[in-house]
């Protein structure tokens, strides 16, 4: 579970924005902004089947179309020595196949597909692969996509003991349709309502959290602000709401935070 620190920070990121709309926005606005963030060991890639004037707009340097095979062969290369592939989309209805096409090349890979979704998403997952959901509300979706993958990011490649590294999120997602939930909070208290906010996040986007099998939690905040026995707590935390699920957890330290926590969960269903 927790591998090396070092070699951890060699793991390798990678994000498909897809825009769904007619003009610029969704997952192309969220790739932009999470370029602005200088995410360690992140690439980022964009995808708009209808105008070449938005992929201009993205500052990714890998922009495709996806109108033929050769376009999707061209993106599975592209994605290939991934460890995690996340694929971000605002409002999926309004371009689905797209949506799904991408999805389906980054299932190709064989890594962690995490899927963020913003907007209405009602009966998409019937159209659409991945491994892991999050859903965010259409506004700030950019941002609150953004903070998403920071916190996977943080919680695998920074030092901490214990760690959760790729393998074991691969291992608690394949194939089982995970649900992810996160939350930030600073102060006070600050890891329990994280930790809640996190915990109401993923029981507002799963059919039925009491029944999932397994859940990792990951806590981001300076050294010293998190323990050991508030980690037992916060298990029993969850246990109430999820009595047959193994918990791991892990932790990782960032310094810069000082009060405030960021808090991540990925629960298997």
């Amino acid at each position: 579970m927790q591998g090396n620190s070092f070699e951890n920070r060699f793991i390798k990121f990678k994000v498909v924005g897809v825009n769904t709309k007619e003009n610029f926005s969704g997952g192309l606005a969220a790739v932009n902004h999470m370029l602005e963030k200088n995410l360690q060991g992140v690439n980022y890639f964009a995808v708009d089947r209808n105008d070449v004037k938005n992929l201009a707009a993205c500052n990714a340097i890998h922009k495709f179309r996806l109108l033929d095979t050769s376009d999707e062969k061209n993106l599975v290369k592209a994605l290939t020595g991934a460890d995690m592939i996340f694929v971000v989309a605002d409002e999926v209805w309004e371009n689905i196949k797209a949506v799904a096409l991408v999805a389906h090349c980054a299932k190709k890979i064989g890594v962690p597909v995490i899927f963020i979704a913003g907007g209405n998403f009602e009966d998409a997952e019937d159209e659409i692969i991945f491994d892991a959901l999050i859903k965010l509300p259409a506004k700030n979706f950019e941002f609150d996509s953004a903070k998403v993958v920071e916190n996977f990011v943080e919680a695998v490649t920074l030092d901490g003991q214990p760690k959760i590294d790729v393998k074991t999120i691969s291992e608690a997602v394949k194939d089982s349709g995970a649900i992810v939930g996160y939350g930030e909070r600073e102060g006070k208290n600050a890891v329990v309502k994280a930790a809640k906010a996190a915990l109401e996040h993923a029981e507002t986007s799963a059919e039925n959290f009491n029944a999932v099998k397994k859940i990792l939690f990951n806590v981001t905040t300076a050294k010293g602000n998190f323990s050991l026995e508030e980690a037992q707590k916060l298990s029993a935390l969850f246990k109430r709401h999820a009595p047959k699920a193994e918990i791991l957890f892990g932790f990782s330290i960032d310094d810069w935070l000082n009060d405030k926590v960021k808090f991540l969960i990925v629960a298997s269903v």
